[in-house]
């Protein structure tokens, strides 16, 4: 095979596993599970990564089993059975296929036809949309069960296999060769791309490749996640910058070797011992750390300063002239207090209450103050004029009453009250002072601690100091509260107290720092650290040396992996597609499609249909050939009838450039169409039925009548099945085809066997059901001769269902006489009385025929059926 040599010749300068594939795929047809993983390990080999022992390819033996290969084997449907749980389909019918010529399955709406398609749907091959298989509706114990067919094939018509169909899935994809054409297919050949369907079988060798290098990179990037290639994030590892480790790992990759890796990773006791060394004079030379030092100086001067100032705030209020200003207040105090009760005595003696120029009655008077000057919007209080009244009681003042108002307004403006005044306020201010004092040094006591290591007696020293001032603030306290004046006082002498003494080391501290600023020990710290961080980075290499190890193997193993799935792109593979459907495909492709819209009659439109390659597969496509075709979809302008004969066209000429005579199938291909397309589509499967078997559902009498005609003057064999059902099972088959589509001999033998029953009704039933029974039969009967008058009479010169007169024929019925005449018009006369549908008066139907009068009429149709016959030959 031409082809194939072409593609053998293509893969000899391939990868190795591409080679094995072919191989495989010629010689098997199809690669297995198994098959995937032995080419995913000879993929591996080319890399190192897998030991796999296999044989190279032997071209020369392949091309002699290519040269030999034959033609795929035809497959031929023989029935379909077993049916368990789809739709309402009977479980004991068994649909059969005529094994060459014509197969028609008629059925009206609802007798199951649709539910057989979708079985030959799932386990053939079809465009567009796959029916839903249900569980059989009539049948509640049926739901959740599987739904399954058999559907049965054989190659040679002799040994018989059979496909099971469970749940929509197949066991066998042999059937995949055997397609279903229908409404769905003919929108998808307008609509979408698709693949084709029917190639030369070294093209499909090309397709399954690039389907099973896929399958092949599929296996290496599950590899590539494999848990046991989990990366290592050495990048984590804590070493320094300026180490050789920092310096292996920032340029570990697929690239690095284990010795590199052993190199970097040497370890012993001589160098542990010099770790601890260096950590040693480290810490030693940071203890003198003149920042380090400085540093902490400072923290201390902050400390001691919080000490200070607590001490310079009991100085400031227990030493020095504050105590002073405490004489000068306390004795200003006592001296005011005594002026004011002198003054006070004379202003208020004789009075008939107690109190009056104290506090609370200063009060009093400001209050009434403010009410009078408010309520008279003067300044006159308090006024002691003749007519002058009180402005508390509101009562006349007589002349005593207006000298105590005067002598109490001048008490009030008094000098000696505003500086009594002033003198209480600073008393009081002075007495709140001295409480609030702190002596509480509880939280400064860390501090303490720490001056006293560095100050000798330094604890004594400062209790004792806080003891002084303790003192002094309880004299004090002692003094205001006897509110007595004094001439003199013990002052505390202390030369040096805890204040001063820190005041002098702060003052030390700071001229420290002066000297610790400008000192250093960066330059002696600098290698010593780098050294330090050196080692510490060759004892991580050394600690983590098997997990760096594993890490390398696993890079390394990555990098491979992708170079193993890079060889398993397919675009290569898609242009040698390309290449030989261009060569073996397209050209014929698109001759047999221009063929096929001839046969059909099709002359509107120009159409053609391009091919393009794509991951390996051939897809194929309409477009519009006519000069302003661009952007316009060759659904939106063509007919229903021509969008079924392109669709038919494109499905036939795929057919035509196949490798084998397969069954196909068509489900209702003329449905909606008018008679003309009818005519030419139903002609064209009769004549394509000349070359494989063909299977023809439909519900449309006319098509099925058409399909007759042609296959009588095509002399196409032609079985036709018939489907019925009951009220709640579908699927049954017929025992006899459809009324309509009987000849005039076929209906007679029915008629005789239905007289086989009449005849049963007559003895056993009432007449009432006799009579309705015979009504029906002298129809069929009527019926029967109509049909007999265009079939033998007229010799099929004019039929009912004919596009036709056809002329010829007529040169036979020459031979008819008055007689012939009278015999037809008699018997067709006598049926008309009898029959279903004439509402006759009961006078002209005395009595019904018995059953051995419509067997002797039936008779008389039979043998003058045969009369004209013998006639006419």
């Amino acid at each position: 095979m031409p082809i194939l040599n072409d593609i053998i010749d293509w893969v000899e300068n391939k990868p190795t596993f591409w080679q094995v594939a072919v191989d495989r795929l010629i010689r098997n047809n199809e690669l297995t599970e198994n098959d995937i993983t032995e080419l995913t390990e000879i993929c591996k080999v080319d890399f190192g990564l897998s030991k796999f022992e296999f044989d190279n390819v032997d071209f020369d033996d392949l091309r002699d089993f290519a040269n030999n290969t034959t033609s795929n084997d035809d497959v031929i449907l023989s029935k379909i059975s077993n049916i368990d749980n789809i739709n309402a389909l009977s479980k004991v019918c068994e649909l059969e296929f005529a094994p060459k010529g014509l197969t028609i399955v008629y059925g009206d709406n609802g007798a199951g036809k649709s539910s057989y398609v979708s079985i030959l749907k799932h386990a053939c091959n079809t465009r567009g949309h796959k029916p839903k298989i249900n569980d059989n509706l009539y049948d509640p114990t049926c739901f959740g069960n599987d739904k399954k067919a058999d559907i049965e094939y054989t190659t040679d018509s002799t040994n018989f296999y059979t496909v099971n169909l469970v749940n929509e899935e197949v066991n066998n994809s042999i059937l995949k060769s055997v397609d279903v054409f229908d409404t769905s297919s003919a929108n998808h050949y307008i609509e979408g791309e698709d693949e084709i369907a029917f190639i030369p079988q070294g093209l499909s060798i090309v397709e399954k490749l690039a389907i099973d290098i896929k399958k092949v990179e599929n296996k290496l990037n599950l590899e590539l996640s494999n848990p046991a290639l989990r990366e290592f994030d050495y990048s984590l590892l804590d070493v320094s910058e300026c180490s050789t480790a920092k310096t292996f790992l920032d340029k570990l990759s697929a690239e690095t070797n284990l010795d590199e890796l052993r190199a970097e990773s040497i370890w012993n006791s001589t160098k542990s011992s010099r770790i601890e060394q260096l950590t040693k004079e480290i810490e030693k030379l940071n203890a003198t750390d003149p920042k380090k030092n400085l540093k902490e100086n400072e923290e201390k001067i902050k400390r001691f300063e919080i000490l200070q100032k607590k001490f310079q705030t009991l100085e400031d209020n227990l030493t020095g002239q504050i105590l002073d200003g405490l004489k000068q207040t306390l004795n200003n105090f006592v001296t005011t207090s005594k002026a004011l009760e002198e003054s006070s005595e004379k202003a208020f003696s004789d009075l008939p209450i107690d109190g009056v120029g104290n506090s609370s009655w200063k009060l009093l008077w400001e209050s009434a103050r403010k009410f009078y000057n408010e309520s008279t919007d003067t300044e006159n209080f308090p006024e002691i004029n003749y007519d002058s009244s009180c402005p508390l009681c509101l009562q006349d003042l007589n002349e005593d009453a207006k000298n105590r108002f005067t002598s109490f307004e001048e008490f009030i403006k008094n000098d000696i009250q505003k500086t009594f005044d002033e003198a209480s306020n600073k008393f009081d201010l002075a007495i709140e002072n001295l409480n609030s004092l702190e002596f509480s040094f509880e939280e400064q006591e860390p501090t303490t601690i720490e001056l006293n290591e560095l100050i000798d007696d330094y604890s004594q020293n400062q209790e004792q100091y806080l003891k002084l001032l303790f003192k002094q603030k309880e004299n004090f306290t002692t003094l205001f509260n006897a509110k007595k004046t004094i001439e003199d006082f013990n002052k505390i002498e202390i030369e040096e107290t805890p204040k001063t003494q820190i005041q002098e080391l702060i003052k030390n501290l700071k001229e420290t720092n002066e000297k610790l600023k400008v000192q250093s020990i960066e330059e002696d710290l600098k290698p010593l650290n780098k050294e330090l961080n050196q080692l510490k980075g060759e004892k991580k290499i050394f600690d983590f040396k098997p997990k760096l190890g594993r890490e390398i193997y696993r890079q390394k193993k990555i990098k491979l992996l992708n170079q193993c799935i890079s060889k398993c792109n397919t675009r290569t593979i898609t242009t040698h597609s390309n290449e030989l459907a261009t060569n073996y495909i397209s050209q014929n492709l698109k001759q047999n499609f221009k063929t096929e819209l001839t046969k059909l009659g099709f002359k509107n439109i120009k159409i053609e249909t391009e091919t393009k390659g794509q991951r390996g597969k051939q897809y194929h496509y309409l477009r519009l050939d006519e000069q302003n075709a661009n952007g316009i979809a060759l659904k939106d302008i063509l007919s229903e009838g021509e969008h079924r004969c392109i669709s038919l066209a494109t499905f036939l000429s795929e057919l035509s450039i196949s490798e084998h005579n397969s069954a196909i199938i068509f489900d209702d291909p003329v449905s909606s169409l008018d008679h003309k397309w009818r005519n030419k589509i139903s002609k064209r499967i009769t004549e394509e039925a000349l070359e494989r078997q063909v299977i023809v559902f439909t519900h449309d009498i006319t098509f099925l009548l058409m399909i007759q005609e042609h296959s009588d003057k095509l002399n196409c064999d032609l079985d036709i099945k018939s489907l019925t059902r009951k009220k709640k099972e579908t699927g049954l088959i017929a025992s006899y085809p459809p009324w309509d589509a009987l000849p005039v001999g076929k209906r007679i033998g029915l008629l005789k066997n239905a007289y086989q029953r009449l005849e049963k009704i007559e003895r056993t039933e009432t007449e009432e059901v006799y009579k309705e029974r015979a009504k029906i039969l002298y129809g069929k009967l009527r019926e029967t001769w109509e049909r007999f008058i265009e079939e033998v009479f007229l010799n099929g010169a004019i039929q009912r269902f004919g596009r036709a007169i056809q002329t010829q024929r007529l040169s036979k019925i020459i031979d008819l006489t008055d007689d012939d005449y009278n015999l037809v018009d008699t018997n067709m006369s006598k049926c008309s009385t009898y029959f279903t549908g004439h509402d006759t008066a009961g006078t002209l139907i005395e009595e019904m025929p018995d059953s051995d009068e419509f067997l002797a009429d039936l008779t008389i149709l039979e043998e003058y059926t045969k009369t004209i016959r013998k006639r006419r030959n």
